[in-house]
């Protein structure tokens, strides 16, 4: 690995650092890019015949940074459009670019100056908060997981933003700059590059009736596709066990409970796309079942974290289908929602990193002119916040370490009283979550020993006592909530959907088992003016983190 070209690509694709590529080509060979048509048809996932675009020569491209690099242009450089279905447009067209196509003196040059002589822009056209690319290959990141760097450019040919003057283009000239996986991106995530790469279409999959789709990657050592042959008759002939002889199962596990909390739908296990499979060995001409050793490799995930869509694990995959359908098996992916939901989507990493992380891109992006950054952050926050609580919904309800349970609408938090005595106990009240944690704020939750029907023990973590269902009733005749010595049972339903163990919008009610009323935030006041939680047949939607 060359440490000089890895700390190049870590300086071009700071988060802060923004680029501006300026292309020069002629008028009419920019019209040919832009308006291409791909081979085979929009969204023919059965196409077979090669590149989808022609490359073409634009006279010079130059490239700089508000950080990194310095402003330097170079002649003759590659220029293809990308993207054959849900992102594809020609008014604000995704692009490749190769700085060595056509000009051999350029590939020293570039990689010395960059770290590579490709980029890859991204239109973003399918995600307008322009968030989600580079917050999910984080989040890939903060998995152990493969994963691109990637920033923001501005794009601009012959001297004007891409897409300007153009009514129906979102942010002219913007683009989420992600790394592709070329031999640099396989160094660092895998140590070497001397296997073989495909790409995961729609539709693709591990399966005879593919293999003749299924693309070669020109990094691979070799591109006749015996390792993969190998691998898909491996399959059909053994199954779950002849998977786990080539494909890493544990690395899967752990990428397909990363596919759920992100929501991502238009990935492998979901929808067989925006995957690619790298063969992590040093490839053989004649493969046998200890040369392969598949890893898969997360792409596309502009649609991810969407507000309609459900946190799922999906088989739409054959590996996905494999691995959930045994016991064993979907018990390690939901030890991995588990660990992910306390890691990866835990508080701190979403106070110390996603945070920060977050505000630095809307920065950039208020900076670069996208509108409706706030509101579109106050989304993506709210997705993730969701995320955990789909974690604790399909992977176990918080123990003793406890969670939040939180108003959907308001986002406050239930709080534990410990001053104001009622029915036995205390009042329940919700309020602000405090910015330290306050164990007042965090409930545990443990099957129930005293409750009837079932149910679950609702325990606060400050105090030890226990949420109750009370038949004191406040003024305006809402039945309370308090924390007392004595178990009470409550059901904790799942608003969207009910009955899936798969499946999880991130939200639920907390139905009380003995009197049939959930707990709802109100506005009926404590005598010290707190707001109470009390019981009502109306519940409030409410989710962990």
């Amino acid at each position: 690995m060359s440490s000089q070209e890895q700390q190049a690509l870590d300086a071009l694709y700071d988060v802060d650092n923004v680029l501006t590529i300026d292309i020069v080509l002629p008028q009419a060979d920019w019209d040919a890019v832009r308006g291409e048509q791909p081979a085979g048809g929009v969204c023919n996932f059965d196409w077979a015949g090669g590149s989808r675009y022609t490359w073409r020569k634009a006279t010079s491209v130059e490239i700089s940074g508000t950080k990194f690099p310095a402003r330097t242009s170079f002649p003759d450089v590659g220029i293809k459009k990308k993207s054959f279905c849900g992102s594809i447009d020609s008014d604000k067209p995704c692009l490749h670019i190769d700085f060595g196509k056509f000009l051999d003196a350029n590939k020293g040059p570039v990689q010395q100056l960059i770290g590579s002589r490709y980029l890859t822009l991204n239109n973003s056209v399918q995600d307008l908060s322009y968030l989600r690319q580079l917050l999910g290959y984080k989040l890939f990141e903060l998995a152990g997981l493969p994963h691109s760097r990637a920033n923001y450019a501005r794009v601009l040919v012959n001297g004007t933003p891409i897409g300007q003057g153009v009514a129906r283009v979102n942010s002219p000239g913007v683009f989420v700059n992600v790394e592709p996986i070329m031999p640099r991106y396989i160094e660092r995530n895998f140590g070497d590059h001397k296997g073989n790469l495909y790409e995961i279409e729609h539709q693709d999959d591990f399966v005879d009736g593919r293999f003749s789709f299924v693309g070669v990657e020109p990094l691979s050592r070799f591109d006749d596709k015996a390792d993969l042959r190998f691998a898909i008759d491996h399959l059909a002939a053994h199954g779950l066990a002849g998977a786990a002889d080539v494909f890493d199962l544990d690395q899967f596990t752990r990428l397909y409970a990363m596919e759920f909390f992100l929501k991502h739908w238009d990935g492998y296990s979901r929808n067989t796309n925006n995957t690619y499979v790298y063969n992590d060995v040093d490839a053989v001409a004649q493969p046998g079942v200890d040369d392969i050793d598949f890893k898969l490799i997360p792409w596309g995930l502009d649609q991810t974290l969407q507000p309609a869509r459900h946190f799922r694990l999906d088989t739409a995959g054959l590996l996905a289908k494999l691995v959930r359908d045994d016991p064993g098996r979907r018990a390690q992916v939901f030890d991995r929602i588990r660990e992910y939901r306390e890691t990866v989507f835990g508080r701190r990493t979403q106070q110390e990193v996603l945070k920060p992380l977050l505000d630095r891109m809307a920065a950039v992006l208020t900076g670069l002119g996208v509108p409706d950054v706030p509101a579109q952050l106050t989304i993506v926050r709210k997705q993730l916040r969701l995320a955990t609580s789909a974690g604790y919904l399909c992977g176990g309800l918080p123990g003793a370490e406890g969670a939040y349970v939180r108003d959907d609408v308001t986002n406050e938090c239930m709080h534990a009283g410990a001053s104001e005595a009622v029915a036995d106990g205390f009042e329940v009240t919700h309020r602000l979550r405090p910015a330290n944690v306050d164990d007042a704020d965090l409930w545990c939750f443990a099957p129930s020993g005293g409750g009837q029907g079932g149910g679950q023990s609702v325990r606060s973590k400050a105090s030890g006592r226990f949420l109750h269902a009370t038949a004191t009733t406040s003024a305006q005749g809402h039945p309370l909530l308090a924390t007392q010595a004595a178990d009470d049972a409550f059901s904790v339903v799942p608003a969207d959907p009910a009955d899936d163990e798969f499946t999880s919008g991130g939200r639920f009610t907390l139905k009380n088992v003995r009197t049939g009323l959930s707990a709802a935030f109100g506005a009926d006041p404590t005598p010290a003016g707190k707001p109470r939680v009390y019981q009502d047949p109306a519940p409030t939607q409410l989710y962990f983190t």
